[in-house]
């Protein structure tokens, strides 16, 4: 997917309309789930299973604290990724919006007698909207740096789907550059 396909999403989220019960997006939520990462480049191609957990804690209306945590395995080689961070969000309407977030990344990589580690930045940049009273999608591009010239541009799209106010179902779709991943969750929201 390139820059083109994540303004495409972010043209229809932007031309959604409103709710009608739509309300407040909550900043404030716990999510596990299943992820899969698939390494294509020219010397490696790999699929790693495993599970990410994520959680947010609203701070302010417009301002919450976030964490990340990816977990992923093949063949004795194993793979976490680590973000802590602050974002915020301002509304473009009840049904849409504007999220930005900047945090502390960690990776390693470990197997066969062999560790790695970087860590860095994540700036990010995107649209929440909700087209419906009980359906969310959710586009954003990132940037990660590392540094020693390790660094990479995440396109992201996701979808969920409320039951309650409390309780979602969702998936996500991750275009890096030499690699995709996706992941299915499970989300518990608190407050509004």
């Amino acid at each position: 997917m390139k820059i083109t396909g994540v303004l495409a999403v972010v043209a229809v989220l932007a031309s959604t309309p409103v709710a009608a019960q739509a309300g407040d997006f909550s900043y404030s939520y716990a999510e596990a789930g299943w992820a899969r990462v698939a390494i294509d480049d020219s010397e490696i191609n790999l699929d790693f299973d495993g599970f990410f957990l994520r959680g947010s804690v609203e701070v302010t209306d417009r301002f919450f604290l976030f964490a990340d945590y990816l977990d992923v395995s093949k063949s004795g080689i194993d793979v976490q990724r680590y973000a802590l961070g602050v974002g915020g969000n301002y509304p473009l309407s009840d049904a849409l919006d504007v999220v930005g977030r900047v945090a502390w990344a960690k990776s390693e990589v470990s197997g066969f007698g062999y560790s790695a580690d970087d860590d860095g930045y994540l700036v990010s940049a995107g649209l929440r909207g909700r087209p419906g009273e009980r359906f969310e999608l959710e586009g954003s591009v990132a940037y990660e740096d590392y540094g020693n010239g390790s660094d990479d541009t995440t396109l992201t799209v996701g979808a969920r789907y409320f039951f309650t106010d409390m309780f979602a179902v969702g998936a996500e779709f991750q275009k890096f550059e030499d690699a995709d991943a996706w992941g299915i969750g499970f989300r518990v929201s608190f407050g509004d």
